[in-house]
This record gives structure tokens, sequence and C-alpha cells, in this order.
């Protein structure tokens, strides 16, 4: 069945307790996660989590204006789920910077997957084994 994740982003620009008021309301009324968009500091995260019962979602945006803590510290403050929506793509956008680097200043780029594993990960093995069944038949002499 759906899960229905209530936000709200009130915090930046009504303030935390109207922010915890409405993920109060948003449990009154069914939802089954609250998210509290953008608490600024470990203590909001801290009132949120001990100021409502139910899932609780937090949004780890690296740059953004809420602490990025680790998923054991998240759990001890009392969040259910963590979204980290920029994480992997950070991460590919500077490593292909990297790669791009490197190959303008001559270099082999440096941390490659193994070529083997690369198929195996976006699904070249299964291709290959698509196209053999669909390729014709090797002439015979």
């Amino acid at each position: 069945s759906p899960v229905v994740v209530a936000r709200t982003d009130a915090n930046a620009v009504l303030g935390f307790d109207e922010a915890l008021r409405r993920c109060r309301a948003f449990r009154d009324v069914g939802a089954d996660v609250t998210f509290l968009e953008a608490p600024t500091s470990v203590d909001e995260m801290r009132r949120y989590c001990d100021g409502l019962d139910g899932p609780k979602l937090a949004n780890m945006l690296e740059g953004g204006k809420t602490p990025i803590l680790p998923p054991a510290d998240l759990e001890a403050l009392g969040y259910s789920l963590a979204a980290y929506p920029l994480t992997l793509l950070s991460t590919m956008t500077a490593a292909a910077q990297a790669a791009l680097d490197d190959l303008h200043a001559g270099r082999e780029p440096t941390g490659l997957t193994p070529f083997p594993r690369l198929c195996a990960q976006v699904g070249f093995d299964e291709y290959w084994s698509e196209e053999a069944r669909y390729a014709p038949p090797t002439p015979t002499n």
C-alpha cells in the first residue's frame, strides 16, 4: 500500500515551532511519515524527533542548512529514513571532472572501475546475451 510522506518547508519562513505544529497535524490526519525540511541544528533535529511520534525523514543535502550526520547518529536522534538527494550526483560529477582533468593533462585517469565489473554494473552482460538470441545464424562452409 502507498506510504504518505508529508513535508513542510515552514521552518525557513515561519519558524521551527510552526513547522513542528504542521508535522503534528500531518500525523493527526494520517500521514505515515513526516518530513520537516531544513532543521538548522542538531538541537532542532532532536526537538523534531522528540516532539512527535511516527517515522521521520531526514534530508541530508550537502551544502544545505541541515547538519549532515552519519546514519547511526540520525537513528539515535529518532529518524527512520534518510534521503541523500544529491550525494551520488555530486560524487559522480567530481569524479568526472577529475578524469577530464587527467585526460587534459595527458594522464590516464585513476580510480577506474575494472571493465568486467563496469559491464556487469551497467547491464552489458544481459544486453550481449539478448543480442546473441537475435543474431543471425553463423554461416557454415
